[in-house]
């Protein structure tokens, strides 16, 4: 029998023995573990098979985030499964992942040893998927020092700036929207990060990084990550031989591997030649190099950290910024009565003559709950990267063993209302409709406790700009097809960042004065 590695579209041969034979090595200690356990009471979820667990329902999947979404509906807002006796918890329900995640943080904040993405696939210096610990808290320390509420602040006029650029390619080429709106999620990261400016000219930067990041996780989701399970299984992706049967997949992880070190050196190697020839600004990169020793006195580990963390704040900054702005395109298209209603308002308080700014935000209050939704109805990652419990607990009378991935259902979370689909600003200002959805939904979408996203500051301040200066700027509508408007369907992609599916509309100027007059 033949099991079979996904990934861009190509399909791999992993033999099915090296799983029995890791299973039957693993049996005695397996059933030493369960017996031990045996009094105590898991949460509900799907029965699986002996040994292996809930292998199979897993790798049949197209996407082990979309049977999660089918095990919730069946079993609840706990879910309890394995994989050759590892085990994972789904949580969908917030006040329950707030207990876990938040309240008891101390114990909740691990990361699974995730073999494929930090030791073969180059990520080893990633602060998402790095291990709780001193490294993960060296990297918080150099992050906040850049993204804490005070900083992001006082990036409201770079926010402006490429805003601004944003503005003026869509207006010169709206067809191009999602290439904009990509070059413009990878400015603010790139600027705050490297001290380099992005532009239509040099999105090779943009585009490397982003390949990178995209390839990776189209690996982790793939049956690949059985590796993150058997670690010694790294044998086959390290040592075995190139021309051997079925070492199609080898290569396809060192392809990927290659990528990810030159989206992370080709930028910082970038930095560093610009803090040498003396025009270097503020930036991560810059400020951590000197914090450290500087350029001639770096350590080679703290430099390695350095560019791994520059990488991966872009590269998860980048991804979700875009899937969040096209989700916003999308919604103005199908929902056009909404964004005649927050235009109105933005008409109402920006005067003619310029666009709105983040000092302008206190006082448009639809827009802020329009914001709201936009990150609730598009929530642009559909679970959390899991978490680790570093001993075992016990939850409302059921037991979660040390060592369990704790994933939060983030789709669940913001769609637990009623009329979910639907794109309602107003639940967010008279409560109508809000169900268990948190009066905030950026709680949700950047994490949970000491693993929350250190950029959410910076990123919900370049999303409002983008989001306030466009709908300020354009009007989007449906294409006209034999005369007649044509509204894209509501689909999203399958992968765990919701990008939603490309889609074509019109992006028209508007005449402000003229629109307010007609209200």
């Amino acid at each position: 029998m033949v099991a079979y590695l996904r990934l861009e579209g190509t399909h791999f041969p992993l033999s099915i023995a090296v799983v029995a034979l890791v299973s039957l090595v693993l049996l005695a200690f397996i059933q030493r573990r369960s017996r031990s356990r045996k009094h105590l009471k898991l949460p509900p979820g799907p029965r699986g098979y002996p040994f292996i667990g809930n292998l199979i329902e897993v790798a049949k999947a197209e996407r082990p985030n979309l049977i999660f979404l089918e095990w919730t509906k069946t079993y609840g807002n706990m879910i309890h499964f394995s994989i050759f006796g590892f085990q994972s918890l789904i949580v969908s329900k917030l006040s329950i992942a707030n207990d876990l995640l938040e309240k008891r943080g101390a114990i909740y904040s691990d990361r699974p040893n995730m073999v494929l993405e930090n030791e073969l696939l180059g990520w080893d210096a990633a602060m998402p998927t790095m291990r709780y610990g001193a490294q993960f808290r060296k990297h918080r320390r150099l992050s906040q020092a850049l993204l804490n509420p005070n900083a992001a602040r006082s990036y409201a006029t770079m926010h402006e700036e490429l805003a601004s650029r944003l503005i003026a390619s869509l207006t010169s080429q709206p067809e191009k929207f999602r290439d904009h709106i990509l070059i413009y999620a990878s400015s603010t990261i790139f600027r705050l990060t490297y001290d380099l400016d992005i532009t239509s000219d040099d999105e090779y930067l943009a585009r490397l990084v982003n390949n990178a990041v995209r390839k990776s996780a189209e690996a982790y989701q793939a049956s690949g990550a059985l590796v993150d399970v058997f670690p010694s299984l790294k044998w086959f992706y390290t040592s075995y031989p190139n021309n051997a049967p079925f070492s199609g997949f080898k290569k396809v992880i060192s392809d990927i591997r290659q990528e990810v070190i030159k989206a992370n050196g080709v930028p910082y190697d970038m930095a560093k030649d610009k803090i040498r020839d003396g025009t270097a600004r503020s930036s991560l990169v810059n400020n951590a190099i000197n914090g450290s020793g500087g350029i001639d006195k770096i350590s080679t580990e703290d430099e390695h950290d350095i560019r791994g963390l520059a990488g991966i704040l872009y590269g998860a900054g980048q991804d979700t910024t875009m899937a969040t702005l096209n989700s916003f395109i999308l919604a103005m298209v199908r929902n056009p009565d909404v964004q005649r209603k927050v235009q109105a308002e933005i008409d109402a308080v920006i005067p003619y003559d310029r666009l709105p700014t983040l000092d302008d935000r206190p006082n448009i209050p639809y827009l802020e709950a329009f914001l709201k939704e936009l990150f609730r109805w598009a929530s642009p990652l559909v679970i959390a990267i899991p978490h680790a419990v570093i001993q075992d607990d016990v939850y409302e009378g059921y037991f979660i063993p040390k060592g369990t991935s704790v994933i939060a259902s983030i789709y669940d979370m913001l769609n637990a209302c009623p009329r979910h689909e639907e794109f309602l600003p107003s639940r967010f200002i008279d409560g109508s409709d809000l169900g268990e959805v948190p009066s905030d939904p950026r709680e949700v979408v950047f994490g949970f406790g000491r693993r929350r996203c250190p950029g959410l500051h910076v990123a919900d301040n370049s999303i409002w700009t983008a989001v306030a200066q466009m709908l300020t700027s354009f009007e989007f509508l449906p294409e006209i097809v034999n005369g007649k408007e044509l509204f894209p369907p509501l689909k999203f992609g399958k992968e765990m960042t919701r990008h939603p599916e490309p889609f074509r509309c019109r992006i028209q100027p508007r005449n402000r004065r003229q629109h307010s007059v007609a209200n």
